[in-house]
């Protein structure tokens, strides 16, 4: 065989970063793995202002999101592939237990879907476009 990847094994790996990205950092806040899931140059195009586009800005984005939705838990729906772009969508469901974006805690329960565009350089993620369903946000007020 070969010494390149197959696009079965191409895929596979595209999505074990997807799913490890989503469930370890974003599911249980896990950010020290953020480094190596995203790409230096990684871009949010959809980005909360205070916390920026950057790698750096969704570090804060994800602690600070796990720290006001402690319980939440995420659920893939689906995962298309193509080339370097990854298409998912997944469900959440948690409890506002902590301060997120200015909103003090409220106690109440949310659920949302979102549908992720994801570019990949290599193995790591490189641009983010998503879009939620849902407003989890505004099911705090």
């Amino acid at each position: 065989m070969s010494g390149k990847m197959s696009i079965e094994q191409h895929r596979a790996r595209l999505q074990k970063t997807y799913e490890r990205w989503l469930h370890e950092v974003w599911g249980n806040g896990n950010v020290e793995i953020v480094d190596e899931v995203l790409a230096d140059s990684f871009v949010d195009h959809r980005p909360i202002p205070r916390f920026g586009p950057t790698r750096e800005g969704h570090k804060r984005l994800a602690a600070d999101w796990h720290a006001a939705f402690p319980d939440m838990k995420l659920m893939i729906e689906d995962v298309v592939i193509k080339g370097d772009r990854l298409v998912g969508r997944y469900s959440g469901r948690g409890t506002h237990r902590g301060v997120f974006a200015g909103i003090p805690a409220t106690g109440a329960a949310v659920s949302f879907t979102e549908v992720d565009v994801i570019r990949f350089e290599g193995d790591r993620i490189a641009e983010w476009w998503h879009n939620e369903d849902g407003q989890p946000l505004a099911q705090c007020l």
